[in-house]
């Protein structure tokens, strides 16, 4: 099979993709698109690509013959069984791209995090642009490169971030700018998923026609497991746990939870030029940290003063990774005093005398005059209670599925040459990527102060973590 430098390069306004090909899209042609990953979210992307419409499906990547037919059964409504049967079928993406690369207009990125930028360059190089799911790469400098490739070919790559588009986010926004809650210097983000895992659970069989082989990828081969305690297993989703193949926890849910100051607080606009690794705790052998607590100090921007953010997530000491402590497949801690929860927001809480405990997940804007919650992009609560602005609440589902899909319907306008707010491409993406992987990276430096100038810091331990070493057949180039 051919590593990513064996493939011919292409640029947008070449014969793969060519100026003549952008104007029949601009004006209306169907965009040709292919889903690499194809299991639960996957699948997810198809269908709303379908429901915005305008689209043909070309190709199905995925290494594992059930999530196959499982989206074929779970798409059907959408696009029905012809358009789904019609699309070319491939276990490897490095064969698809080879075979049909000049051919795509758009690509779907919906796997673990250790595929996320090969097939995103190999798509751009072959003059097709692309939506990958957060956190967009592995590495630092997979997301540097990404960067690098989508400027110099002109392609468009969108980072999946479902709850970017939350209705009440411009309010937020809005209400911050004001000074409802006063000077605002401090927000904490923190999550209530400990991504890791104090020991390897039991091995079991490769699924039946799966090729363990290509699910690895460029990472080390191991031995896949299963579901322990109420778990699922390293495959469909326990590999957010494992350095090798996801991020752990800020890698996976801290583009959701620190999307909110990043895009309200214009923090996308400059780099952390300061960050204090506070606690950092480990699981087992070649697991995510169980605990980290760091804090980002972020430079004055245009209306803006200095921020410092705060980012807490894990399990206290004595947690187990079990059914005993937190549910299964999202694997959330069930009572907020068994995870990192950060203990200065326990201080404001008496300050402010809210009735009701914050959840273990989200941000909170402190103000000189209040404080603000935002939950996962689902709601807004305000402090003190009962003030003169209402808590927004919960959307409604079919509510939450127009914001969500809404990221989707920005992707494909963008192909077609509308390329929407500033803050929905990679200007916004890559800053807030580039935060996610040097907090990775400071997680094996430890405690202490670290400076950090746009690409790396000043520890050589956390800049030796910035790359990834591949196996043979899957350098990047």
């Amino acid at each position: 099979m051919l590593a990513a430098g064996a493939l011919p390069l292409f640029n947008i306004g070449c014969a793969g993709f060519g100026a003549g090909r952008a104007r029949q899209i601009a004006k209306g042609a169907k965009v040709r698109i292919a889903i690499v990953g194809c299991g639960d979210w996957g699948r997810t992307l198809l269908n709303r690509a379908g429901i915005v419409g305008g689209c043909e499906l070309v190709a199905l990547c995925e290494p594992d013959p059930k999530a196959i037919a499982d989206l074929k059964k779970k798409c059907a409504k959408v696009w029905g069984l012809d358009a789904l049967n019609a699309a070319k079928v491939y276990p490897d993406y490095r064969e698809m791209f080879a075979q049909l690369g000049d051919t795509l207009d758009a690509v779907f990125v919906a796997t673990p995090n250790h595929h996320h930028a090969l097939p995103t360059l190999l798509a751009v190089r072959h003059g097709a642009h692309v939506f990958v799911e957060k956190p967009m790469a592995h590495t630092m400098e997979e997301v540097l490169l990404i960067e690098r490739e989508a400027k110099r070919t002109g392609a468009v790559v969108r980072v999946g971030n479902k709850g970017h588009n939350i209705s009440h986010r411009p309010l937020l926004a809005k209400y911050l700018k004001e000074g409802i809650i006063g000077d605002v210097t401090e927000v904490f983000s923190f999550s209530d998923r400990p991504n890791t895992m104090l020991h390897r659970p039991h091995e079991v069989p490769v699924p039946p026609g799966m090729d363990w082989d290509l699910w690895c990828g460029g990472s080390p081969v191991c031995k896949p497991y299963g579901g322990e305690d109420g778990r699922v297993g390293l495959h469909p989703h326990d590999w957010h746990s494992w350095i090798d193949y996801g991020n752990g926890s800020i890698g996976n849910m801290g583009t959701h939870v620190l999307d909110a100051p990043y895009q309200t607080m214009d923090m996308w606009k400059v780099n952390p030029s300061k960050i204090v690794v506070r606690d950092v705790a480990w699981g087992c052998e070649g697991a995510w940290n169980k605990r980290g607590t760091m804090d980002f100090h972020i430079p004055a921007r245009d209306g803006w003063g200095e921020i410092v953010l705060h980012w807490n997530d894990g399990i206290a000491d004595g947690v187990e990774i079990s059914s005993k402590f937190m549910s299964g497949w999202y694997n959330r801690v069930y009572k907020r005093e068994h995870t990192n929860f950060p203990p200065e927001l326990l201080e404001l809480e008496r300050k402010w005398g809210v009735k009701t405990p914050i959840p273990a997940f989200g941000t909170v804007f402190v103000g000189t005059k209040g404080m603000i919650y935002e939950e996962f992009h689902r709601t807004l609560r305000f402090f003190p209670e009962g003030g003169k602005i209402a808590d927004i609440p919960v959307p409604g589902k079919e509510e939450l599925e127009k914001e969500e899909i809404k990221i989707v319907v920005e992707f494909l306008a963008a192909v077609r040459g509308n390329p929407g707010p500033v803050n929905t491409g990679l200007d916004f993406s890559i800053p807030l990527a580039k935060t996610l992987m040097l907090a990775n990276m400071l997680a094996f430096a430890g405690k202490g102060t670290y400076r950090f100038d746009g690409t790396k810091t000043d520890s050589a331990v956390a800049n030796a973590r910035a790359r990834h070493a591949y196996r043979k057949g899957w350098e990047i180039t």
